[in-house]
């Protein structure tokens, strides 16, 4: 059994099994919920899961503690489930208890809530078009005047790709590096934005939407406490910024090369807190359920509902190199090398990765997508164990979507969507 499990009706299981009945909770989708060959949804056993984590967990170095959770959904309540294996502690190798209100860094993950709270003010006031010109306030340098604030959230806006070594930030990094820290710096910089739509995956653009979006939301508050009410407390999530976490309770988190351990990680990143909008999020994995489970429309009468087609279909022409479509903050994987497609999302800072993907509904928000799956784990730079260097998050993730649909993961993780390493 697992060690805890949410139904994912909320008293609403007619409303979600109807439309799951609408949407094929039986049949494998192709892209974008395009139907494919039929397939029954299935709740893997905690044996499967298991031995999908063992070989990982067989890694962990003397007075370490490795953990991974793994949380299912589908339209049928019975099947969501938070699975946890391992065991934390806190940094002075104090114990932890792994339950399902554990806090785990969310990293990259954390874009998908800035998007949404950007996609709200998007659809209920506008306007579409608007660009960061828009805002004199920032003060920022001309050359940024163009960027739309609907491509900060859709990885085309132009700002250097990022997810590797940086060129966007300061050369003498201030800590901590603040919202008017990177605006400042925004203003003297003779950095240019691309003038080629392409996709690139940008945290600077993130930071920005999280500097902006006061501003374009006409509100007299934070990024922060904008998220807070927008999403945080009508899902009824426990999430926190990692500003706000005691360290008492944050578990302790672990570099990897591979599959050799390093050391023990700083929790953090310098880029705190004006890089809250790309991945300051903590969460439990109970919040990572609710969050999964509303991305997937099996919450019908939540307040955000409407949000999920526009978050959920192609906002720009620009694709990835790897054939994937651009959502706001999500990739819409293709069908390239694999038998399924997945709306996905990454993540990985110091000591923590995180992912989460679902198989795409025909109708987001009105119709619940069929599967879905999030990982979290303490470690960051652990890879799969084949010659593809899959981080370990997205590997676990993509084999128990196999799973769920009665297939076998392949041996080979390289075709998994990613966004490091492509």
């Amino acid at each position: 059994m697992p060690l805890w499990y949410r139904p994912c009706d909320f008293s609403r299981r007619d409303s979600a099994m109807a439309g799951a009945q609408a949407a094929g909770v039986t049949s494998r989708l192709g892209r974008h919920g395009e139907g494919m060959s039929m397939t029954s949804i299935v709740q893997p056993s905690e044996d499967d899961l298991a031995a999908l984590v063992k070989p990982y967990l067989a890694l962990q170095a003397e007075n370490t503690s490795l953990a991974f959770v793994i949380g299912i959904a589908s339209p049928d309540p019975d099947v969501s489930a938070i699975y946890t294996f391992g065991g934390v502690q806190r940094q002075d190798n104090g114990p932890l208890a792994l339950t399902e209100d554990t806090p785990f860094v969310l990293a990259s993950v954390s874009k998908t809530f800035t998007a949404t709270a950007y996609a709200h003010f998007l659809e209920t006031q506008g306007p579409a078009d608007a660009t960061l010109g828009d805002f004199p306030e920032l003060e920022i340098g001309e050359q940024f005047a163009d960027i739309t604030l609907t491509s900060l959230v859709n990885y085309s806006s132009g700002l250097p790709q990022d997810n590797g070594p940086p060129h966007d930030e300061p050369r003498l990094m201030p800590q901590p590096y603040t919202i008017p820290g990177m605006l400042g710096f925004l203003n003297y910089t003779q950095m240019k934005p691309a003038s080629q739509l392409a996709y690139r995956y940008s945290n600077l653009g993130f930071g920005l939407m999280g500097a902006v979006l006061p501003a374009y939301a006409d509100q007299d508050a934070s990024y922060e406490e904008i998220v807070i009410d927008l999403i945080f407390e009508p899902l009824e999530l426990s999430a926190q910024f990692f500003d706000e976490v005691r360290l008492d309770t944050l578990p302790q988190g672990y570099y990897f090369s591979g599959q050799s351990y390093q050391s023990a990680a700083a929790p953090g990143w310098p880029q705190f807190p004006a890089y809250h909008g790309a991945g300051g999020i903590v969460a439990s994995p109970a919040d990572m359920l609710v969050w999964l489970q509303f991305n997937m429309g099996l919450l019908p009468d939540g307040p955000l509902n409407d949000l999920l087609g526009v978050l959920q279909s192609p906002s720009t022409t620009a694709t990835t190199g790897w054939g994937d479509q651009l959502g706001l903050g999500w990739f819409l994987g293709s069908v390239d090398n694999t038998p399924f497609s997945t709306v996905w999302k990454d993540g990985d800072l110091p000591g923590f990765s995180s992912y989460i993907a679902f198989l795409p509904s025909p109708a987001p928000g009105t119709t619940p997508a069929p599967a879905g799956v999030f990982v979290l784990s303490n470690t960051d730079g652990m890879t799969a164990m084949d010659s593809s260097n899959t981080e370990i998050c997205c590997a676990l993730a993509n084999d128990v979507l196999y799973l769920m649909q009665g297939l076998t993961p392949p041996a080979d993780k390289s075709a998994y969507p990613r966004s490091k390493g492509r």
